[in-house]
């Protein structure tokens, strides 16, 4: 137990000091940041060539419907002789009610802005189904306000919201979650796979360093096999735990600090702002809604389960990360021994969020038993009132196929590590096994 607590100890402390650990800590919550904001920033920034559209309606009918934006600005001319640069022309020869192929947009580009190339193609579609209906009121002998109350009614936006309801084992009914629920287990599946191979990675290339700077010769004599893995294991663990600490208490510190720098205060219930805000959610029965299933998620239960999960995972994957490592000569062979591995998280990874959208479906019950899948898609279905007991026959089979697992790869381990120079194939892994 001693030396097992020493090399805990020296797996911790060695690697909060490292440089990469102090970088990855620091560089983590923007690389998320950077996942989330910059595909929309990107998306909202608009490099297009084209600034200027001159529009030529030979009809009259079209061109003062185009409006200009900060983005591209509509330019009415009545010839294509114009002096000025075109960087775009549309040109309109008929009426498109008639043919729609009397409308053109010429450029340089091989490919014009998507952006801009919709808006034209919602202001004609709109321009051609208004004179459609002109004509049709005129054919029809239709008073013109039915017709407007008729359009009115099509452009509505209103649609029903069915309420949701479920059934408990005393036949009562209660509100599902909902929408809400399915992302924040998504979010959590997320975090489990990211973590969980982060750091199984991280127990890998530790094997694979010592191995291949023999310093694990010298540490073996003096140490048991079993004490030197689950010390790496452990280690790497509370490594992991370090930074989840510090980007939490980092996450807490910076929204105080912007609640304070932009004067955000808590509303008070009898205050204007609170019944403003009351009102809004009235009207917006979405955020109602949304606000509602956040509150109706039973959090404890759900982070409760997320530790349980990610310990047992953890420990069941690190151990095969740390068993391939040990029987691995170098990086690039221990990433060929680990592909299955990779293969057994990347489907318990999208089985997951496929189970989002149908949480109790037969995939998701098998996967969420399955212990190789199990931490990964039983966190879509914790955030839903599953039965009691799939979780605890879950995490039962979760741990016993953990333990068993850090037994069988201790027995790979002690014979691995002193390999040298031999490619190991997985026939002589199970043959490892045997060995006393």
């Amino acid at each position: 137990m001693k030396a097992l607590k020493l090399i805990i100890h020296r797996e911790y402390t060695s690697r909060v000091k490292t440089k990469a650990f102090i970088l990855t800590t620091i560089l983590t919550p923007f690389l998320f940041i950077a996942i989330t904001v910059l595909p929309a920033l990107l998306s909202s920034i608009n490099d297009s060539s084209i600034k200027t559209v001159f529009v030529i309606d030979n009809t009259g009918l079209y061109s003062n419907l185009f409006e200009s934006s900060d983005t591209y600005k509509f330019v009415p001319i009545t010839n294509s002789n114009s002096q000025e640069k075109m960087d775009a022309l549309l040109q309109i020869d008929g009426d498109l009610s008639e043919n729609p192929a009397w409308a053109r947009f010429s450029s340089e580009q091989q490919q014009p802005p998507r952006d801009l190339i919709g808006y034209i193609n919602d202001v004609l579609t709109e321009a051609v189904k208004a004179k459609k209906i002109e004509n049709f009121t005129a054919e029809s002998n239709l008073e013109p306000q039915i017709v407007v109350n008729l359009q009115n009614i099509l452009k509505s936006k209103d649609q029903i919201q069915i309420r949701t309801m479920r059934w408990d084992t005393e036949g009562k009914s209660a509100d599902t979650l909902g929408e809400v629920a399915s992302v924040a287990g998504m979010a959590f599946t997320f975090c489990m796979f990211f973590f969980i191979m982060m750091y199984g990675s991280m127990v890998m290339q530790s094997v694979v360093e010592e191995k291949t700077n023999r310093i694990i010769e010298v540490i073996i004599s003096s140490v048991k096999p079993f004490d030197l893995m689950m010390g790496k294991i452990i280690g790497v663990a509370l490594t992991g735990l370090t930074q989840l600490m510090i980007w939490l208490g980092v996450g807490i510190v910076a929204m105080l600090g912007i609640s304070i720098f932009m004067g955000i205060q808590t509303p008070d219930m009898n205050s204007g702002d609170m019944q403003q805000m009351m009102s809004m959610m009235n009207n917006n029965p979405e955020i109602a809604s949304g606000l509602a299933g956040l509150l109706s998620i039973n959090w404890f239960q759900v982070v409760v389960c997320f530790i349980l999960y990610f310990i047992g995972g953890y420990l069941l994957f690190a151990s095969l990360f740390a068993m391939f490592g040990s029987a691995a000569n170098d990086s690039q062979e221990a990433q060929q021994f680990i592909t299955p591995v990779m293969v057994i998280l990347m489907v318990a990874f999208y089985t997951g969020f496929a189970a989002a959208s149908n949480p109790e479906g037969s995939i998701a019950f098998w996967c969420s038993l399955i212990p190789f899948t199990s931490p990964i898609v039983m966190m879509v279905r914790t955030p839903f009132e599953i039965p009691i007991w799939e979780l605890a026959l879950s995490i039962v089979l979760l741990y016993a196929t953990s333990i068993l697992m850090v037994k069988l790869a201790a027995k790979i381990y002690r014979t691995g590590i002193l390999m040298y120079g031999k490619k190991v194939s997985f026939k002589e892994l199970f043959k490892w096994l045997s060995y006393k």
